[in-house]
Protein backbone atom coordinates (compact mmCIF):
# COMPACT_ATOMS: atom_id res chain seq x y z
CA UNK A 1 0.00 0.00 0.00
CA UNK A 2 3.10 2.50 0.72
CA UNK A 3 4.72 1.45 -2.18
CA UNK A 4 1.61 2.13 -4.70
CA UNK A 5 1.28 5.61 -2.11
CA UNK A 6 4.72 6.84 -3.17
CA UNK A 7 4.37 5.51 -6.94
CA UNK A 8 1.23 7.54 -7.18
CA UNK A 9 2.68 10.40 -5.71
CA UNK A 10 5.61 10.30 -7.94
CA UNK A 11 3.46 10.21 -11.03
CA UNK A 12 1.25 13.12 -9.89
CA UNK A 13 5.10 15.45 -9.48
CA UNK A 14 6.05 14.56 -12.99
CA UNK A 15 2.60 15.03 -14.62
CA UNK A 16 2.53 11.45 -15.37
CA UNK A 17 0.15 10.95 -18.65
CA UNK A 18 -1.66 7.54 -19.05
CA UNK A 19 0.87 4.91 -20.71
CA UNK A 20 0.34 5.67 -24.50
CA UNK A 21 -0.77 2.37 -26.70
CA UNK A 22 2.28 2.70 -28.09
CA UNK A 23 5.32 2.74 -25.61
CA UNK A 24 8.14 2.60 -28.17
CA UNK A 25 7.16 5.51 -30.28
CA UNK A 26 6.10 8.59 -27.70
CA UNK A 27 9.90 9.75 -29.14
CA UNK A 28 8.46 10.56 -32.44
CA UNK A 29 7.10 13.68 -31.90
CA UNK A 30 10.27 14.70 -29.53
CA UNK A 31 12.65 13.99 -32.72
CA UNK A 32 10.79 15.94 -35.13
CA UNK A 33 10.20 18.63 -33.34
CA UNK A 34 13.48 19.66 -31.99
CA UNK A 35 15.19 18.53 -35.07
CA UNK A 36 13.07 21.04 -36.97
CA UNK A 37 14.52 23.68 -34.80
CA UNK A 38 18.23 23.08 -34.54
CA UNK A 39 18.17 21.57 -37.55
CA UNK A 40 20.85 18.99 -36.78
CA UNK A 41 23.08 17.47 -39.31
CA UNK A 42 24.82 14.64 -37.26
CA UNK A 43 22.91 12.64 -35.35
CA UNK A 44 24.40 9.75 -32.67
CA UNK A 45 21.70 7.36 -31.85
CA UNK A 46 22.42 4.69 -29.04
CA UNK A 47 19.98 2.05 -29.45
CA UNK A 48 18.27 1.31 -32.56
CA UNK A 49 14.30 1.25 -32.69
CA UNK A 50 11.44 1.28 -35.83
CA UNK A 51 10.11 4.02 -34.72
CA UNK A 52 13.96 6.54 -34.80
CA UNK A 53 16.54 4.59 -36.79
CA UNK A 54 14.01 3.89 -39.55
CA UNK A 55 12.17 7.70 -39.04
CA UNK A 56 15.30 8.95 -39.59
CA UNK A 57 15.51 7.95 -43.08
CA UNK A 58 12.74 10.36 -44.07
CA UNK A 59 14.66 13.72 -45.97
CA UNK A 60 10.83 15.32 -45.48
CA UNK A 61 10.69 14.74 -41.57
CA UNK A 62 14.71 15.59 -41.20
CA UNK A 63 15.50 17.72 -43.91
CA UNK A 64 18.91 18.89 -42.52
CA UNK A 65 19.94 15.45 -41.54
CA UNK A 66 23.11 14.08 -43.20
CA UNK A 67 24.60 11.54 -41.17
CA UNK A 68 23.01 9.38 -38.72
CA UNK A 69 25.95 6.79 -36.42
CA UNK A 70 23.24 4.30 -34.73
CA UNK A 71 24.81 2.15 -32.22
CA UNK A 72 23.54 -1.12 -31.25
CA UNK A 73 24.33 -3.58 -29.25
CA UNK A 74 21.53 -6.32 -29.47
CA UNK A 75 23.11 -8.67 -32.11
CA UNK A 76 19.81 -10.16 -33.13
CA UNK A 77 17.38 -6.64 -33.46
CA UNK A 78 20.54 -5.06 -35.41
CA UNK A 79 20.39 -7.30 -37.65
CA UNK A 80 16.56 -7.22 -38.49
CA UNK A 81 17.28 -3.21 -38.25
CA UNK A 82 20.03 -3.51 -40.74
CA UNK A 83 17.78 -5.26 -43.15
CA UNK A 84 15.21 -2.35 -42.81
CA UNK A 85 18.04 0.12 -43.60
CA UNK A 86 20.43 -1.17 -45.92
CA UNK A 87 21.14 0.93 -49.14
CA UNK A 88 20.38 4.18 -47.10
CA UNK A 89 23.24 6.75 -47.70
CA UNK A 90 22.25 8.46 -44.51
CA UNK A 91 22.06 6.25 -42.05
CA UNK A 92 25.28 4.11 -40.52
CA UNK A 93 24.26 0.99 -38.20
CA UNK A 94 27.22 -0.39 -36.07
CA UNK A 95 27.39 -3.27 -34.10
CA UNK A 96 28.76 -3.14 -30.64
CA UNK A 97 29.77 -5.98 -28.71
CA UNK A 98 29.64 -4.66 -25.05
CA UNK A 99 27.74 -2.31 -22.43
CA UNK A 100 26.16 0.32 -24.55
CA UNK A 101 27.84 3.08 -22.39
CA UNK A 102 31.67 1.66 -23.48
CA UNK A 103 30.87 2.88 -27.21
CA UNK A 104 29.71 6.41 -26.14
CA UNK A 105 34.10 7.16 -25.97
CA UNK A 106 34.16 6.05 -29.86
CA UNK A 107 31.36 7.38 -30.97
CA UNK A 108 32.45 11.40 -30.72
CA UNK A 109 29.69 12.75 -29.41
CA UNK A 110 30.55 16.16 -29.02
CA UNK A 111 30.99 16.72 -32.92
CA UNK A 112 27.45 15.70 -32.96
CA UNK A 113 24.49 18.20 -33.13
CA UNK A 114 21.78 15.59 -31.48
CA UNK A 115 21.85 12.52 -29.57
CA UNK A 116 18.96 9.98 -29.00
CA UNK A 117 19.60 7.89 -26.27
CA UNK A 118 16.81 4.97 -26.05
CA UNK A 119 19.64 2.01 -25.41
CA UNK A 120 19.86 -1.19 -23.54
CA UNK A 121 17.36 -3.57 -21.46
CA UNK A 122 16.92 -1.42 -18.31
CA UNK A 123 17.45 2.13 -16.43
CA UNK A 124 20.49 1.31 -14.42
CA UNK A 125 22.10 0.26 -17.47
CA UNK A 126 20.72 3.42 -19.31
CA UNK A 127 21.92 5.21 -16.48
CA UNK A 128 25.38 4.51 -17.60
CA UNK A 129 25.19 5.49 -21.46
CA UNK A 130 23.83 9.01 -19.89
CA UNK A 131 26.77 10.41 -17.97
CA UNK A 132 29.19 9.26 -20.44
CA UNK A 133 27.38 11.37 -22.86
CA UNK A 134 27.14 13.87 -20.60
CA UNK A 135 30.93 13.91 -19.38
CA UNK A 136 31.97 13.93 -23.20
CA UNK A 137 29.32 15.65 -25.09
CA UNK A 138 29.81 18.83 -22.92
CA UNK A 139 29.07 22.16 -24.95
CA UNK A 140 28.48 20.48 -27.71
CA UNK A 141 24.66 18.65 -28.66
CA UNK A 142 21.37 18.15 -27.73
CA UNK A 143 20.78 15.05 -26.52
CA UNK A 144 17.21 13.22 -25.87
CA UNK A 145 16.24 11.04 -23.46
CA UNK A 146 13.25 8.59 -23.72
CA UNK A 147 11.88 6.93 -20.78
CA UNK A 148 12.55 10.07 -18.13
CA UNK A 149 9.59 8.95 -16.23
CA UNK A 150 11.85 6.59 -15.09
CA UNK A 151 13.32 7.80 -11.27
CA UNK A 152 17.41 6.02 -12.02
CA UNK A 153 17.25 8.28 -15.41
CA UNK A 154 15.43 11.48 -14.09
CA UNK A 155 18.21 11.26 -11.67
CA UNK A 156 20.88 10.95 -14.63
CA UNK A 157 19.61 13.25 -16.36
CA UNK A 158 20.51 15.99 -13.56
CA UNK A 159 24.34 15.24 -14.99
CA UNK A 160 23.22 17.65 -17.92
CA UNK A 161 23.32 21.51 -17.16
CA UNK A 162 20.02 22.35 -18.62
CA UNK A 163 16.65 19.81 -19.32
CA UNK A 164 13.60 20.18 -20.73
CA UNK A 165 10.83 17.44 -20.15
CA UNK A 166 8.57 16.37 -22.88
CA UNK A 167 5.47 15.27 -20.85
CA UNK A 168 2.57 15.15 -23.41
CA UNK A 169 2.91 11.24 -23.69
CA UNK A 170 4.28 8.90 -21.56
CA UNK A 171 6.82 7.33 -21.66
CA UNK A 172 8.41 10.80 -21.57
CA UNK A 173 11.07 12.04 -23.04
CA UNK A 174 14.03 14.71 -21.92
CA UNK A 175 16.07 17.61 -23.82
CA UNK A 176 19.40 17.48 -21.88
CA UNK A 177 22.68 19.74 -23.00
CA UNK A 178 25.63 21.40 -21.63
CA UNK A 179 25.61 25.41 -22.03
CA UNK A 180 23.36 27.28 -24.98
CA UNK A 181 21.14 28.65 -22.60
CA UNK A 182 19.59 30.21 -25.51
CA UNK A 183 18.30 26.98 -26.36
CA UNK A 184 15.67 26.57 -23.37
CA UNK A 185 12.96 28.77 -24.54
CA UNK A 186 13.29 27.41 -28.06
CA UNK A 187 12.99 23.76 -26.95
CA UNK A 188 10.05 24.83 -24.11
CA UNK A 189 7.93 25.72 -26.97
CA UNK A 190 8.31 22.49 -28.61
CA UNK A 191 7.01 20.94 -25.72
CA UNK A 192 4.21 23.08 -26.25
CA UNK A 193 3.77 22.65 -29.43
CA UNK A 194 3.21 18.75 -29.14
CA UNK A 195 1.02 19.28 -25.63
CA UNK A 196 -1.03 21.19 -28.06
CA UNK A 197 -1.27 18.71 -30.87
CA UNK A 198 -1.18 15.21 -28.91
CA UNK A 199 -4.64 14.66 -29.06
CA UNK A 200 -5.73 15.37 -32.82
CA UNK A 201 -2.31 14.16 -34.30
CA UNK A 202 -1.69 10.33 -34.72
CA UNK A 203 2.22 9.78 -32.68
CA UNK A 204 3.64 7.76 -34.87
CA UNK A 205 2.39 10.23 -37.98
CA UNK A 206 6.05 12.13 -38.66
CA UNK A 207 4.92 13.82 -41.44
CA UNK A 208 2.23 14.98 -39.92
CA UNK A 209 3.94 16.11 -37.24
CA UNK A 210 6.71 17.84 -39.34
CA UNK A 211 3.59 19.58 -41.29
CA UNK A 212 2.82 20.99 -37.21
CA UNK A 213 5.98 22.40 -37.17
CA UNK A 214 6.36 23.70 -39.83
CA UNK A 215 3.07 25.56 -40.09
CA UNK A 216 4.44 26.92 -37.01
CA UNK A 217 7.79 28.14 -38.60
CA UNK A 218 6.18 29.86 -41.15
CA UNK A 219 3.42 31.35 -38.57
CA UNK A 220 6.28 32.84 -36.49
CA UNK A 221 7.69 34.83 -38.99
Amino acid sequence: MLKRWVRNLYNLSIDLAPRSEEPYATHVPVLVGVAAVLRPKRLIEFGSGSFSTLSFMDDVAFPSLEQVNSYENNKEWFEQVQQRTRGNSRIDLQYFAGDMYQAVAGADVAAADMIFLDDSPTAEERVKTVKEVSRLGRNGPVAILHDYELWRLRLAARQFEHRVAFDAFHPQSCAMWHGHPERRPILEDVARTISQHASDVPLTDIRAWIRVFTVKSNGSH
